[in-house]
């Protein structure tokens, strides 16, 4: 319609007309490049407050998993620490009751971090990140996502010095798993599904073994280590929470 009027406009020369056309149709389309930047604008304000929100929310869900993952490994390294204590006196370890079978059985319980920053590692690899406008937060994004894959860097180093102690202690108790019929002789008469299925042959080869022994104090070293690292990054991650939150940390 507009070209239809610029049309005949210029065939009778009549330039206001072919002005007033021009300025309607830059206008239109002036109006229309703003009301798309103004669109694409509050879709971008929408995703960023999106993404915040879930980075946000995940930081706190994972604080309190780490919390319960560190609980968790301070009472694995306490039964290490019983355990070379247990073993160093021969007298009670040649007890063998099941208070040190549940010792020795336990010293390769190393479980691995299984949460993770997701939401943060998706921004990292999509590029998403630059979604957020502070410079301050997406720093922290990273430092934070850099902090995990530490952790887990760590666990997966570590868990070889708890898998060869566990070997080590179990071959010099000579462990081995008793059957049905043996459980089904015991008092009680029922079959038990716990520590009942296993028995130590050899009680006299891991007792006072200075070499386990060395095995397992440094399992506990190791878990020692671990915990710190971990207790580290939980500090961090109530900085990176606060930092998301708009909050200060607690100190």
């Amino acid at each position: 319609m507009i070209l239809r009027r610029l049309t005949t406009a210029f065939r009778k020369q009549d330039w206001f007309t072919v002005g007033v056309e021009t300025l309607i149709v830059v206008f239109g389309v002036f109006i229309g490049l703003q009301v798309n930047n103004w669109n694409a604008g509050r879709v971008s304000r929408n995703d960023a407050a999106d993404l915040s929100s879930r980075l946000r929310i995940e930081a706190e869900e994972t604080r309190a998993e780490i919390a319960a993952y560190l609980a968790l490994n301070e009472l694995i390294l306490t039964e290490a620490k019983r355990l070379a204590v247990r073993l160093g006196d021969s007298e009670t370890c040649l007890v063998m009751n099941d208070e040190t079978k549940a010792l020795i059985l336990g010293i390769g319980d190393f479980p691995p971090p299984r949460f993770s920053l997701s939401s943060a590692n998706e921004a990292l690899e999509t590029g998403r990140l630059s979604l957020i406008g502070s410079p301050e937060i997406r720093a922290s994004v990273r430092e934070m996502a850099d902090q995990m894959a530490f952790m887990d860097n760590q666990w997966q180093r570590y868990v070889r010095v708890k898998q060869e102690t566990e070997k080590a202690a179990y071959t010099a108790a000579g462990f081995r798993l008793m059957t049905e019929d043996e459980l089904e002789l015991r008092p009680g008469g029922d079959i038990v599904a716990g520590l009942d299925q296993y028995q130590i042959t050899t009680p006299e080869r891991v007792c006072g073994n200075t070499e386990v022994i060395a095995l397992v104090s440094n399992a506990a070293v190791t878990q020692h280590l671990y915990l710190i690292y971990v207790t580290q990054v939980a500090d961090r991650l109530d900085a990176y929470t606060a930092a998301l939150s708009g909050t200060k940390a607690r100190p």
